[in-house]
């Protein structure tokens, strides 16, 4: 492993050439309850939670990738499935629903909001974190600032959605200053059809977020430390 973050985004390293932690697998920590819920009630289905997560995983990528291209005029927008491993006609057909339901979703909103896009995947390292901003658009009062944008195929909104944007908030005002982002937008995109759904949090409201992320990034320390030295601390009775 060089000094350079490996952009597949397996690891951060930040300006002292060291691996730094992810936000994502932070992120992690609050959301392995409920993964295990959800691979309990797939195999009680008969269906294997690794494939179901992987066939998941490329609708939401695909979409995701669509939306970028889309916004970038260098790139052309288009849906290559076997890229994607997509093959069933039923999420072929879920694809295309997301995708008319953000198209719906931003013709409305574009009539009230601006929304141009300044970056894409753009990879932020600080002293501690490192992370892969999705999206990031001019702010809706401050064209200087900067939004977060990230697109989802879920369901509902998540907490854990906002964490995790609010972590890149935390990231960003690190290497670029403070008072340089107005806020962060989940938009969940509908797989079932008809308009997609959009909400936001403003950089004034994060703070009980901040603090959230702050207390499960050193939850994850300290697991860390307690897990690599469990034989030491511990003794055979």
């Amino acid at each position: 492993m060089g000094n350079h973050t490996d952009h597949n985004y397996r690891y951060y390293i930040n300006k002292h050439g060291e691996k730094v932690r992810r936000v994502s697998d932070v992120i992690k920590i609050l959301a392995k309850d409920s993964i295990t819920i959800w691979a309990n009630m797939l195999g009680l289905k008969g269906i294997k939670y690794k494939d179901e997560l992987e066939r998941t995983a490329n609708i939401g990528s695909l979409c995701h990738d669509v939306l970028e291209h889309y916004f970038n005029p260098n790139m052309l927008a288009s849906i290559d499935y076997e890229d994607y491993g997509i093959e069933s006609e039923e999420d072929k057909l879920a694809i295309r629903k997301a995708l008319d339901s953000f198209f719906a979703w931003y013709k409305e909103f574009t009539k009230h909001h601006s929304y141009n896009v300044k970056f894409t995947e753009l990879v932020v390292v600080g002293e501690e974190l490192g992370g892969t901003i999705d999206c990031g658009i001019e702010g809706f009062k401050d064209h200087n600032k900067v939004i977060f944008v990230d697109y989802k195929t879920s369901k509902d909104f998540y907490l854990t959605q906002f964490l995790q944007l609010t972590a890149y908030v935390m990231l960003y005002e690190e290497v670029y200053g403070p008072d340089t982002v107005e806020g962060v937008m989940v938009v969940c995109l509908n797989k079932s059809g008809g308009k997609c759904k959009a909400r936001f949090l403003p950089r004034e409201k994060m703070g009980p977020f901040i603090s959230c992320f702050q207390c499960m990034f050193d939850v994850a320390v300290a697991t860390k430390i307690l897990d690599s030295g469990l034989r030491e601390l511990t003794e055979v009775i």
